[in-house]
């Protein structure tokens, strides 16, 4: 009988000193990755660095110790990087934030407190008030950095629901095919009115354009059941212009602040999580 069993104890034994010779072997490894994974924080490479601790967690699997080693340095990298972009958004914030302030004194906040959690800052020329009654596109900003270009139209019905702007042999044109924009109609005392408003890159690179020539004639095209055509007032151009100019401001402030508050956040976990 012992000797029917001899064979198979030496095979466990040959087999259990083969796995145990296996996960050696796959802990020396592992220990490179981590050296390498290592140096390269070290040396600021934080894409290589992720990709090795990526590599070794899917090569690796059951080496457990090994990856939470590796994880560690994987939040490492995560506070390096988001000290670095604390440290970059409290150089760029306060002289963009002091441009911004420097722009807002040509804009009006149009905001009702009773309907309206979020205001539109609206260019001096362009506020509703003085320009009722007349065909213009106006270009405004909301508090949270959305743009919204929106055309006013009053006159004969014709349901527009694209608007092309050009000038000389150059044009832009926002979706011709009723899907981008959102349109209004009404009647009041006989006169017709109709808004097409447009936001952010549903204009289709529109207040761009206008932007990018405020001092050439820019003619306006709406088209729907008919069209009709105007040319843009130079004080329009200007305004959508200098709109343009500050939603650009106002968008890349928000992004920051954004951004640093992310980044505050993801060091607040990480110490959380090592204060424990």
């Amino acid at each position: 009988m012992i000797k029917k069993l001899f064979p198979l104890v030496v095979l466990s034994f040959v087999l259990l000193l083969s796995s145990c010779n296996g996960r050696k072997k796959e802990e020396q490894q592992a220990d490179k990755l981590l050296e390498n994974i290592e140096q390269l924080i070290a040396a600021n490479d934080y894409k290589s660095a992720n990709s090795v601790i990526d590599s070794l967690h899917k090569t690796y699997p059951r080496l457990v110790s090994r990856r939470k080693v590796a994880a560690a340095y994987a939040d490492t990298i995560v506070r390096r990087e988001s000290a670095l972009v604390l440290i970059q958004c409290g150089q760029l914030l306060p002289p963009k934030t002091k441009q911004l302030d420097s722009l807002k004194v040509n804009f009006k906040l149009e905001k009702n407190e009773k309907y309206q959690e979020t205001g539109n800052y609206v260019y001096k020329t362009q506020t509703t008030e003085q320009n009722a009654g007349r065909n213009y596109l106006k270009y405004s900003v909301d508090e949270n950095g959305d743009t919204y270009l929106v055309s006013n139209y009053t006159g004969r019905k014709i349901n527009h629901h694209s608007i092309k702007v050009s000038t000389g042999n150059l044009s832009q044109q926002t979706d011709s095919l009723q899907r981008s924009g959102v349109f209004h109609a009404f009647d009041d005392g006989g006169a017709h009115y109709e808004t097409l408003t447009f936001r952010n890159a549903d204009d289709n690179g529109l207040a761009a354009f206008i932007s990018a020539h405020t001092g050439k004639p820019i003619k306006i095209t709406l088209t729907g059941n008919s069209s009709y055509s105007y040319t843009l007032l130079p004080q329009d151009a200007k305004a959508i212009g200098a709109t343009y100019q500050f939603a650009s401001l106002l968008k890349e402030t928000k992004q920051l602040q954004k951004d640093a508050e992310k980044a505050t956040i993801r060091i607040e976990k990480i110490k959380l999580l090592y204060n424990h």
